[in-house]
C-alpha cells in the first residue's frame, strides 16, 4: 500500500508540473462585468465560471508548484495570480450574489470563503518567498471580504450558517481556517471567532443520517467532508488536542460513508446532485483512515487528479499532496456483499460476479432533491446498465420553481413508475413510508405517499439481487383504489431494443436482457439533457403498461 501512495504522488506531482508547462504559454484570462451579468439576463451560469475557475487553477497550480518546488518562475506566476484575485471586484459567483443589496461585493458563499482560506493558508505557507506587501494585500483583502463582514454579522450570517449540507463545512471551515492563519496576533478577538465556527460547523454534522449518510450524494459528500476535515485538522493542532471534532461518534459512520458508493469499477451511486462515475479524493480517505482503520481505499485508478476537481480548489488539491505523503497501515479491503443505511434508505449490494444494485427510499424533499423515491441503479463489470444521471447543469431554474421540469431531477429521468401519467412530487411528505432491507440481497419499500396517493393506496417495490448470478428481479405492486393506468419507466444511457416483452442494452462489455413480465406496450422514447458540465447527452426511457395489480423486471446479463 505505501508503494501505491508513492506511485500516486509521484503521478500527482507530474500532473501539476505538466499543468504549470501549459498555463506557462497563457495569459490570466479576465473576469468582465458582460460575464458577471450573464447570469442575471440569461441564468447561465458556466461563462462566467468557466473563466473564475479557470483563474483559481492557476492559484492552485502555481501555489502546489512553489509548495514542492519553490522555483522562482512558479513563484513570479503565484504572485501574479495572487494580484489578479485581489482586484476581483467580488470574490462570490453571480449566481450567489444580489446586486440590489449595496454590499453584494463582499457577499460570503461557497467560493468567497475558499478564496479567502486559499489565500490565507498559501501566503502563510510562502510567507518568506512572497513579497511583504503582497501578504499584507492578502490579509487586508481577506479580512475586508470574508472574515470583518462575518464576525460583525448577527448570527447567522445568512442561512449556510446553520445549513444541515456541504455549505456549512465550506464556507464555516474556510471562514475558521482563514482567521487560524491570519488572527495569531490577537487570540482573544481569533478565540472568539473560532467559538462561532465550532458552534456552527456541527450543524453539518447533524446533515448526515445516524448511519453515516450523505443525502447529497458522494460528489457533495467529498467536498464538504474535504473543507470540514481541513478545519478540524487545523482547530486541532491550534488548539493542541483540546478541540478534537473526530471524538463525536458518528463521524465514524460518516467517515465509512465513501466506500459503500463505490459499485463497480467506477460505477458510482449517483442519487441526488451526484455523478455516475464519481471519483474519491486519496488524500481525503487517507486522513479518515489514519483515525478508523475500517476505511477503505477504494482502487487506487478510482482516485481523482489534478483535472477531476473543475472548480480547482486548493484546499482540496493540496490535502492530496498533504495527507497522501503521510504513511497509511491497516487498510481493510474485504466488502460486505449487502450494505444498509436505514436511515437514509439506501441499499448497496454486490454480486459475486461484479454486478451490482442500490436502491433507495427517502423523500423528496433531501439536500440537491431530485423526485426520486424507490429509484435504483443496476451496473456490471464497470457499466451502468439502468442509470441515475445524477446533477444536471446548474442554471438559474435548476434551482427555482422550475426545478422539476428539469428530466435531471424529476421522477421522469429515474427507476420509477408513472401513476396515471403522474410523477411524484417535491416535499418532505412525499417519501417512502416504509423501507425493510434484510442485509441478504432483498430490500421492500412502500413508495406510495410519494406520489400523494389516497391514505388507503399501497404501491410496494421489492427489490431482489442474487449473490451468485447478479440476476436482478424488481416487483411492483399496487393496490390503487380507484382505476389507474400505471406506466413502468426505465432510464438507460445506452441505446436500447425492444425483443417481444424485453428490453435489449448491449453495452460495450455485456449485453442484458430486461424481462417484462404482467406488461404490455412497450416502448422506447428518446430523450437529451445537459449534463453538470453542459454537455449535452442522450438518454432512452424505457416504458409500458402495466396489467392489473403488479408487474415482475428481471435483468439478467446474457451471451453478446
Amino acid at each position: 500500500m505505501e508503494n501505491t501512495f508513492t506511485d500516486f504522488l509521484n503521478s500527482y506531482k507530474q500532473q501539476f508540473i505538466n499543468a504549470g508547462k501549459e498555463l506557462d504559454k497563457e495569459k490570466i484570462p479576465q473576469l468582465t462585468e458582460d460575464l458577471f451579468s450573464l447570469f442575471e439576463r440569461t441564468g447561465n451560469r458556466l461563462e462566467y465560471e468557466n473563466v473564475y475557475f479557470k483563474r483559481r487553477k492557476f492559484l492552485t497550480v502555481y501555489a502546489m508548484l512553489s509548495i514542492m518546488y519553490s522555483e522562482k518562475s512558479h513563484i513570479f506566476r503565484l504572485a501574479e495570480i495572487i494580484k489578479a484575485i485581489i482586484d476581483e471586484e467580488c470574490w462570490a459567483l453571480p449566481a450567489h450574489v444580489n446586486r440590489n443589496d449595496k454590499n453584494w461585493r463582499i457577499t460570503i458563499d461557497l467560493f468567497a470563503a475558499e478564496t479567502a482560506f486559499s489565500l490565507a493558508e498559501i501566503t502563510s505557507l510562502l510567507k518568506s518567498k512572497l513579497s511583504a506587501d503582497l501578504q499584507e494585500k492578502v490579509r487586508r483583502e481577506v479580512f475586508r471580504r470574508v472574515l470583518e463582514p462575518f464576525e460583525e454579522s448577527s448570527f447567522p450570517y445568512f442561512s449556510w450558517e446553520v445549513s444541515q449540507m456541504n455549505w456549512c463545512a465550506v464556507c464555516c471551515g474556510s471562514i475558521g481556517g482563514a482567521a487560524i492563519f491570519l488572527m495569531q496576533n490577537d487570540i482573544a478577538r481569533l478565540n472568539k471567532l473560532l467559538k462561532r465556527i465550532n458552534g456552527s460547523i456541527v450543524n453539518y454534522i447533524k446533515g448526515f443520517s445516524d448511519d453515516g449518510a450523505c443525502l447529497e450524494g458522494l460528489g457533495y459528500y467529498t467536498y464538504g467532508m474535504s473543507f470540514f476535515t481541513a478545519y478540524a485538522d487545523l482547530i486541532y493542532k491550534y488548539s493542541k488536542g483540546k478541540v478534537d471534532m473526530f471524538e463525536d461518534s458518528k463521524l465514524k459512520k460518516i467517515a465509512l460513508f465513501q466506500q459503500k458508493c463505490f459499485l463497480t469499477g467506477n460505477v458510482t451511486v449517483s442519487f441526488s446532485d451526484s455523478q455516475r462515475d464519481e471519483k474519491y479524493r486519496l488524500g481525503l480517505t487517507a486522513y479518515l483512515l489514519r483515525r478508523y482503520p475500517e476505511v477503505e481505499i477504494p482502487d487506487i485508478s478510482l482516485a481523482a487528479d489534478l483535472e477531476t476537481d473543475n472548480c480547482y480548489r486548493y484546499i482540496v488539491l493540496s490535502r492530496d499532496y498533504f495527507w497522501t505523503k503521510q504513511r497509511v497501515d491497516n487498510v481493510i479491503s474485504k466488502r460486505e456483499w449487502h450494505m444498509v443505511l436505514p436511515q437514509a434508505q439506501w441499499s448497496v449490494c454486490r454480486s459475486d460476479n461484479d454486478c451490482v444494485l442500490a436502491t433507495k427510499g427517502g423523500h423528496n424533499g433531501e439536500p440537491h432533491n431530485h423526485n426520486d423515491v424507490g429509484s435504483f441503479i443496476y451496473a456490471c463489470e464497470s457499466e451502468s446498465i439502468l442509470d441515475d444521471i445524477g446533477a444536471g447543469e446548474y442554471t438559474k431554474d435548476y434551482f427555482n420553481e422550475n426545478r422539476y421540469k428539469n428530466i435531471c431531477c424529476r421522477s421522469l429521468g429515474h427507476n420509477v413508475p408513472l401513476i396515471d401519467g403522474k410523477e411524484q412530487l417535491a416535499g418532505t411528505q412525499y417519501r417512502a413510508s416504509r423501507f425493510v432491507s434484510d442485509g441478504n440481497g432483498k430490500t421492500e419499500l412502500d413508495i406510495e405517499a410519494a406520489y400523494g396517493l389516497p391514505a388507503n393506496d399501497k404501491v410496494t417495490r421489492s427489490f431482489l439481487l442474487e449473490r451468485n448470478s447478479g440476476i436482478c428481479t424488481v416487483t411492483d405492486s399496487f393496490r390503487l383504489s380507484s382505476k389507474t393506468e400505471v406506466t413502468e419507466n426505465l432510464v438507460t444511457l445506452h441505446n436500447p431494443m425492444i425483443s417481444g416483452s424485453n428490453f435489449i442494452v448491449k453495452t460495450s462489455k455485456n449485453k442484458f436482457i430486461i424481462q417484462i413480465i404482467n406488461g404490455k406496450e412497450l416502448n422506447i422514447i428518446k430523450e437529451t439533457y445537459n449534463d453538470h458540465y453542459g454537455e449535452e447527452k442522450d438518454l432512452w426511457l424505457m416504458q409500458w403498461k402495466v396489467l392489473g395489480e403488479y408487474t415482475k423486471i428481471v435483468i439478467k446479463k446474457t451471451e453478446k
